[in-house]
């Protein structure tokens, strides 16, 4: 079977031995083929519709981020997220001191103590190293042991007030999923024990909230009508079927931020997309201790503070702009940087390979001169010796015609020829004479005399 066929057997595409695994994905029958394989290997959420129809997000569930889609080309370009952008708010001074706390007090927890006694129980470095690596994290573990707990208690009131959009008119008679989890019982009982004392009538719940104009996006929990309580603590004024926003928190205080996130962020999208006029924003935090079981602590936002808290959350908008501009901008010098390292890296590279390559030339030349001068020291020094036996052949001949000629007599004389005694006698009287007009020479002279008789060759010489 063909690779392509592999591949589309994979995807449901019919290969000659593949079983289909569901509908066909890649068909050119299929409408949409690639935007329905695009979606069940991806990460991103359903489409979210704006702007009557006119405006596509989607969301990235693994990285919280929210995406607007190109209208032509189909290009996803990132936007602000509401929560991540009031993260920028600095809340180290409680949270420093809160965590170093939580730590402390795991180790405290789970330190061995000895038996039957306030003492500590024996522990090795190793293990007490062991001990407070694990404790320095226990501030996450709540974190994440809070936030499933929200998540549980917002699923159950978001589960209960659609099942009353659709068949009660918004208004929640009953909690249905009810978590078993105590903590997210008690969340979600103090967000319905809040509902019957506003007669409250939901219109929408974990609705998707886009800001065309600023280019953000978030999820605002509800909207919905509201009716004002008989609690002076909670309503100060006296209101009903106000157009409300509505915000769950299950922390364990309210923070200001919270503020600039629903009355600002979530009610400025909500109005510039519908143009609805909103007279409140509620902010409920949810009891989920054993003494605040079914128990909520409300922030109502009027109307009139809706301009302050958007300016707020601008604000906090336009610092994650500029700190992620200045981002881009040292990111772009730092690869400045290390693109001009490398150019430097590069051109020192090439130098060096030049410097070698010009010093094994040099080398070269410098061996090929060196050779030269040798060789021709060689010929000079073969010449000179050529010549020095020369003059020493000629100074022997001279002086052995001097010697012959006055050690000799014409009776000692046969045919020009000289007899081995007459040699040795002229030799021994002629050394003076050559030591004394060829001092350098002596020695090869007397060699070159002796290597004659010995091999007795007879030097001929002209008559005397």
């Amino acid at each position: 079977m063909g690779t392509l066929s592999i591949f589309m057997g994979k995807f449901g595409g019919q290969g000659e031995d593949s079983a289909p695994l569901g509908p066909p994905l890649l068909n050119a029958g299929a409408p949409n083929a690639l935007g329905k394989f695009l979606d069940q290997f991806s990460v991103l959420t359903e489409s979210y519709w704006f702007y009557q129809n006119t405006e596509e997000l989607r969301y990235n569930t693994a990285e919280h981020k929210y995406y607007r889609v190109d209208p032509d080309l189909g290009n996803l370009t990132e936007l602000h997220g509401v929560t991540q952008t009031l993260r920028i708010i600095d809340k180290s001074n409680a949270l420093v001191p809160w965590a170093s706390k939580k730590c402390a007090e795991k180790i405290l927890r789970t330190i061995p103590l000895a038996p039957d006694s306030l003492m500590l129980a024996p522990i090795s470095l190793a293990d007490f190293t062991k001990l407070v690596m694990e404790a320095k994290n226990a501030h996450k573990e709540i974190l994440e042991d809070a936030a499933d707990l929200g998540h549980l208690a917002h699923k159950c009131l978001e589960d209960s007030i659609q099942q009353a959009i659709g068949h009660t008119g918004g208004v929640v008679k009953e909690l249905i999923n009810l978590p078993t989890e105590e903590k997210a019982k008690a969340c979600a009982q103090a967000g319905f024990a809040w509902m019957q004392a506003h007669s409250v009538r939901w219109i929408k719940t974990e609705q998707k909230v886009y800001s065309r104009e600023f280019k953000y996006a978030g999820t605002m929990d509800g909207k919905a009508f509201v009716d004002s309580c008989d609690d002076p603590a909670c309503c100060t004024e006296q209101f009903k079927d106000s157009l409300s926003i509505v915000d769950w928190k299950s922390s364990n205080s309210l923070h200001p931020e919270y503020i600039l996130q629903a009355a600002g962020a979530y009610h400025y999208a909500e109005q510039e997309e519908h143009g609805e006029i909103f007279q409140n924003c509620f902010v409920l935090r949810l009891g989920k201790n054993e003494e605040e079981a079914g128990k909520f602590e409300p922030w109502r936002i009027p109307a009139k503070d809706f301009p302050r808290a958007f300016r707020g959350f601008l604000l906090c908008l336009q610092l994650v702009e500029l700190i992620n501009e200045v981002k881009a901008w040292i990111s772009t010098q730092a690869k400045g940087v290390r693109e001009a390292k490398k150019m430097q890296r590069t051109a020192q590279k090439a130098l060096d390979k030049a410097a070698v390559k010009a010093k094994r030339a040099a080398e070269k030349a410098q061996l090929k001169l060196d050779r030269a001068i040798e060789k021709e020291r060689i010929k000079d020094d073969a010449k000179k010796t050529r010549e020095e036996a020369k003059h020493a052949k000629q100074g022997a001949k001279i002086a052995i015609k001097s010697s012959v000629g006055q050690g000799t007599t014409t009776g000692e004389r046969t045919s020009g020829k000289l007899c081995e005694a007459s040699v040795r006698q002229g030799l021994e009287g002629v050394l003076p004479t050559i030591k004394a007009d060829y001092p350098e020479m002596t020695e090869q002279i007397r060699g070159i005399l002796e290597e004659a008789m010995i091999e007795r060759k007879p030097f001929i010489t002209g008559e005397i």
